[in-house]
């Protein structure tokens, strides 16, 4: 087994440490698939099959081992094939006994579960098998709303640190108790005392997760201009956190909390806090929600992400599982090539969907294993 916390701690190399692969994937009633099991290689995987056959929904399952969420944002239950009614993914790590599963009942919280024992919180799998993914719907990061740039940040914080998920899941849930408390003091107004343990909470969870934030971007910013650089023809990108208030710390923000009490009352939600931050995404100087072509947004998207790649890489001391599902073709020729390069270059194991397996280019076809997806089924070659 692998030990994430071991890998995260003294900040030299592992001594013996493997680099991290997916050996063999199990589906049980998960989306279009009845009962498959996939032995991937420790590098390049292809699938490639029509549209609607499953090859997202391979990847998906994945991303449900790595960060306990569904790709496509759906509830938990719809990721159950028809007519069952409960779904399993497993995952064999290559090199290690350590096997992860992850159980959806309907109507029931998902279970997560390491070398056969329950976890206490499905969450508890996060950091277990590192993986940053890169689908379509990442364009949202660029062009949707500060809601999806915050979730950026939260999963890809909560995968490196878990000291990053354990102070968000606490401010999630001083907030809604505060929220509460607000909706509430409309009809009859609540003392202040009622509201001051969950504001010394908000301020304290909330002001280490600004810092994070603020560090994580700090690390992302050079590796994703360079990556940017390469992909964009030149063109510079900037980040940084648009914070809405100026309480950075934890006693400002108790003070802002405080002092802002009466005026949530009305509005009927906390304010301030980093719940209402955004993540500020510039290229050559302008807001790339705005000016940014569709071009220059992908190519964005894809540079924070790769970027986040060569973080994982920094705290695992291991490439994370990489999974690419279907931008290939959405991209020039010239930002595909370039794509194909820094992959090739910085990726460890990587599962890349695409319609024909030619689009994934002969460098990568060179070294790949590829496979064919058809009606929930996978069959190399």
């Amino acid at each position: 087994m692998i030990d994430i916390e071991f890998l995260k701690t003294d900040g030299e190399t592992p001594v013996g440490i493997r680099p991290l692969s997916v050996r063999m994937v199990a589906l049980e009633a998960f989306r279009n698939y009845v009962h498959e099991a996939v032995e991937l290689c420790p590098g390049f995987n292809v699938l490639a099959g029509r549209n609607a056959q499953g090859k997202t929904n391979f990847l998906e399952a994945l991303y449900l081992l790595a960060t306990t969420r569904l790709l496509r944002g759906q509830r938990d239950s719809e990721a159950i094939l028809a007519g069952h009614s409960r779904a399993m993914v497993t995952a064999e790590l290559e090199g290690s006994e350590t096997k992860l599963s992850m159980l959806l009942e309907a109507g029931v919280r998902k279970r997560a579960s390491l070398n056969g024992l329950s976890l206490p919180r499905a969450s508890d799998l996060i950091g277990r098998l590192p993986c940053v993914c890169i689908s379509a719907q990442d364009m949202e990061l660029v062009r949707g709303e500060p809601a999806d740039r915050r979730l950026f940040l939260d999963l890809e914080l909560s995968g490196l640190f878990p000291a990053y998920l354990r102070h968000l899941t606490l401010y999630k849930r001083a907030l809604e108790q505060r929220n509460a408390l607000l909706r509430d003091s409309r009809e009859w107004m609540q003392p202040s005392e009622v509201f001051e343990p969950w504001e010394e909470q908000l301020a304290v969870h909330g002001s280490q997760i600004r810092r994070m934030r603020f560090e994580f971007i700090e690390r992302l910013a050079f590796p994703a201009a360079e990556i940017h650089a390469q992909m964009g023809g030149g063109e510079q990108i900037s980040l940084g956190i648009e914070v809405k208030d100026p309480s950075v710390d934890s006693e400002s923000l108790l003070k802002a909390l405080a002092l802002g009490r009466n005026h949530d009352v009305q509005r009927g939600g906390t304010g301030v806090g980093p719940h209402r931050d955004d993540l500020q995404i510039d290229i050559g100087q302008k807001e790339a929600r705005l000016y940014g072509s569709q071009g220059q947004q992908r190519t964005a998207v894809i540079a924070m992400k790769l970027a986040t790649l060569a973080i994982s890489q920094e705290e695992f001391r291991t490439p994370p599982l990489l999974l690419l599902d279907d931008i290939l073709s959405d991209l020039d020729e010239s930002r595909r090539r370039l794509l194909v390069d820094v992959v090739l270059e910085r990726a460890g194991q990587a599962v890349l969907t695409c319609t024909e397996a030619g689009a994934a280019g002969a460098k990568i076809l060179d070294v790949a294993k590829v496979f064919h997806v058809e009606a929930g089924r996978v069959t190399p070659g």
